[in-house]
């Protein structure tokens, strides 16, 4: 039996959900690249899923959202709440795109030549379609004849775009010579495969490696934003006590570990987890 979501939490997802486009997510990234730069002084990774670390950071940021106005009287206000929503989508995003895994790493790079030839038997198919359907209409047989002159992945993405518009276009001519639904999703993917190759220019990667690495810089600032708002929620609700625990019990402790030793006194393993951050102290009568 599946949990059921309240309205509060429907309305996290919503904001805090992955984006769907490269230039949506560089929007984000340039608005938090400054904050990231000055608190990221070190690059981890992942010691747990990505996906736990997130629902920590959702139930955090729900919390937040409920107690703002207690907050926000001790310089915890909608700027650092913006930026923790933010690093939430940016993080969901990075986990799809770049992650590890088969239910993350939607976006794969391959060469331009596999790009290219991976769409070939789609669009020979789709010729045989069209060469039946409109046998006696040689002009509109010819435009599914196109083919990628240039071998670039302007002209693929292009001519993906047009031929699949041209096979939604007629449709209805083209069912009957075996055109369906599948080889229109078909091709739908394709085309968003080859638009995906888009973040290489959009974000500057050049491979796997390196987008792995924004991912890494992305998970480190999110967990550092969650610490701060897991820090402000106890100071700013210390005389509420239930709400104190809330706070209390998010922990960030397993989400990050060092990529490589520390070089100050003794060396740490390369896989020492990140410092965990302070039990909670509850003294007695301690208002802030």
């Amino acid at each position: 039996m599946g949990i059921e979501l309240s309205q509060e939490q429907h309305a996290v997802l919503k904001e805090t959900r992955a984006v769907a486009t490269p230039a949506e997510f560089q929007a984000i990234l340039d608005t938090a690249r400054p904050e990231m730069d000055r608190i990221v002084r070190e690059v981890m990774e992942p010691s747990q899923p990505v996906s736990t670390t997130l629902t920590e950071l959702r139930d955090l940021y729900l919390a937040v959202v409920q107690h703002q106005a207690q907050l926000a009287s001790k310089a915890y206000g909608p700027e650092r709440r913006a930026l923790l929503r933010g690093a939430i989508q940016l993080l969901d995003t990075a986990n799809l795109w770049f992650g590890e895994g088969k239910r993350t790493g939607a976006y794969q790079v391959r060469p331009i030549d596999q790009v290219i030839k991976a769409s070939r038997p789609w669009r020979a198919r789709l010729k045989a379609f069209a060469d039946q359907a409109f046998a006696f209409e040689p002009d509109v047989a010819e435009q599914f004849a196109d083919v990628n002159t240039s071998g670039t992945l302007t002209e693929e993405t292009s001519d993906l775009a047009m031929l699949l518009r041209l096979a939604q276009q007629h449709q209805a001519r083209l069912a009957p010579v075996g055109l369906t639904e599948d080889f229109l999703r078909e091709g739908s993917a394709l085309l968003d495969e080859v638009s995906g190759r888009d973040l290489l220019g959009i974000l500057g990667l050049r491979n796997r490696e390196e987008a792995l690495v924004l991912r890494n810089s992305i998970v480190t600032y999110a967990t550092l934003l969650g610490n701060e708002a897991r820090a402000a929620g106890i100071n700013a609700c210390w005389d509420m006590p239930e709400v104190k625990r809330r706070f209390s019990a998010t922990s960030f402790r397993n989400a990050l570990r060092r990529l490589r030793p520390k070089r100050r006194g003794s060396a740490a393993a390369p896989d020492e987890p990140a410092p965990p951050e302070p039990a909670p102290v509850e003294p007695a009568g301690a208002p802030v």
